[in-house]
């Protein structure tokens, strides 16, 4: 068992946290101040008072500031990679990628400033012209996971400013550096500090005075599902939400599929970025017929990845991000061998480990009963179960059956099965042949049923519906 790392100095009045590196979490990669009740109200008072101005900042002041912003990370991309790999893990390859998706949100979001758009109505009555326009609500709040620590809080901050917002950032403690350094990199793109004050630590009286504080308008969250329930507990009653949650994954390999292509789509899912993932595959549903087949070529997959430090040549599974995530993936797989499952094939680790990082090996299973949480939950983590089908009409009742919807990857290549899923599934994203994870920045993202916690996905023009408030005027002119 490893125990987390000590992230309040309760000897002080002025308490500090600390994040670590996973890979050696002896090694503190960044400390941070703990953001008391008062501080988070300040915040809050801050971004209030700064709200007006911004919102009156004409788009093509705010488009060039986030513009900016994307130069800013395209520029330093090294630098907020290593701070990526370091502070949440992943392999370094995976942490540029990150940092280039959130360039792209950033760029996106400056076309958006110049997308918050009215309409006109038919005349319904002689001298009257009815017209909407739209605005920015104001203070929002964005609390965000460890699990993409840059291109979610992008995802989420960049729309929110680009429409006139202002935000107060709440990121995980986990990954608290590279979201003080994101900010930084805001103020010196031309942001106003008070229109992105950040907030850290894990202090929960002051989260819900945050989630409480009725000048915030709206809140937008991406985490688990009992945080998700915590926020929508302490949110005041007019906060609109966003609520982005768990996912609970299958990919579907028909019968007719290119197995070895499908093979690579479900280790990309399930193995990549160490499964966790909200989009990540959990489980892959497999026709009896090609499972064999398919269960040797998934097999050899899972035992070419190589489990090390994600900044180490030749990685391609970093350790999980937290002791947490550790002690709980562990405990799961002892459990479902317990219970009957299969080991059917494991990744291998480089040498020289530091013995205390939070080292998980991607694992394939099989004979997993099916009452099971390594089948019938999230797993979040590099384990993925392959379960038998008998058609694909019979995959799709068992994605539908499932508390929740957010993506399914069907493997085939029969147009009529593929469209089928799109059709029917009862998730947030289908992908036909293609892995469970990845998603582009202009398309909307979000899940169905427990998978999310609001009306408003996010992603692309999508956003806008969320952080603008429609006003419909009526003028009359000349004589009636």
């Amino acid at each position: 068992m490893h125990s987390a790392p000590s992230v309040a100095d309760t000897a002080s009045s002025v308490r500090t946290g600390r994040s670590v590196d996973p890979a050696a979490p002896g090694r503190t990669v960044h400390t941070y101040h703990v953001s008391s009740t008062a501080e988070v109200r300040a915040a809050v008072t801050a971004a209030d008072a700064a709200a007006a101005a911004w919102a009156a900042t004409p788009p093509l002041r705010r488009a060039a500031v986030l513009t900016a912003l994307a130069d800013l990370l395209e520029r330093r991309v090294d630098e907020l990679a290593v701070a990526i790999t370091r502070e949440e893990g992943k392999a370094i390859a995976a942490a540029r990628g990150e940092v280039g998706k959130s360039a792209e949100q950033f760029r996106l979001a400056a076309q958006l400033a110049y997308l918050v758009e009215g309409t006109t109505f038919p005349v319904e009555g002689e001298g009257t012209f009815t017209y909407t326009v739209r605005g920015p609500l104001g203070v929002v709040t964005a609390i965000t996971p460890w699990n993409f620590p840059l291109s979610l809080v992008a995802r989420k901050i960049a729309p929110a400013l680009a429409a006139g917002n202002v935000v107060v950032l709440k990121p995980s403690p986990v990954t608290a550096g590279v979201a003080s350094l994101l900010v930084d990199l805001a103020v010196e793109a031309g942001l106003p500090a008070d229109v992105l004050p950040l907030v850290q630590g894990h202090d929960t009286e002051a989260m819900a005075a945050l989630l409480g504080d009725e000048r915030v308008r709206a809140v937008t969250f991406t985490g688990s599902d009992a945080v998700g329930a915590l926020v929508r507990a302490q949110a005041h009653g007019q906060a609109r939400l966003q609520l982005e949650l768990g996912g609970r994954n299958a990919a579907v390999v028909c019968a007719d599929a290119d197995l070895g292509k499908a093979a690579a789509d479900v280790a990309a899912g399930a193995f990549g970025l160490t499964g966790q993932a909200c989009t990540s595959t959990d489980r892959v549903l497999v026709t009896r017929t090609v499972a064999e087949e398919f269960m040797t070529l998934l097999a050899d997959r899972v035992r070419a990845l190589k489990v090390g430090p994600g900044d180490l040549t030749g990685v391609t599974t970093g350790p999980v991000a937290t002791a947490a995530q550790f002690d709980r993936l562990h405990e799961l797989k002892d459990s479902a061998i317990a219970a009957g499952a299969r080991v059917v094939a494991e990744a291998s680790t480089v040498d020289g480990l530091d013995p205390h990082g939070y080292w998980v090996a991607p694992t394939l299973f099989a004979d997993v009963p099916p009452e099971h949480p390594l089948v019938a939950g999230e797993v979040f983590g590099p384990f993925c179960s392959v379960v038998l089908v008998g058609s694909s009409d019979q995959a799709l009742d068992i994605v539908n059956s499932s508390t929740h919807g957010l993506v399914v990857a069907v493997h085939t290549a029969d147009l009529a099965v593929a469209h089928r899923f799109a059709a029917r599934a009862r998730c947030g994203i289908v992908k036909i042949n293609a892995p469970t994870t990845g998603n582009g920045v202009a398309p909307p993202f979000g899940g169905w049923k427990a998978s999310s916690g609001g009306a408003f996905p996010e992603g692309g023009r999508q956003a806008l519906d969320f952080f603008t408030d429609t006003k419909t005027v009526y003028l009359s002119h000349g004589e009636n």
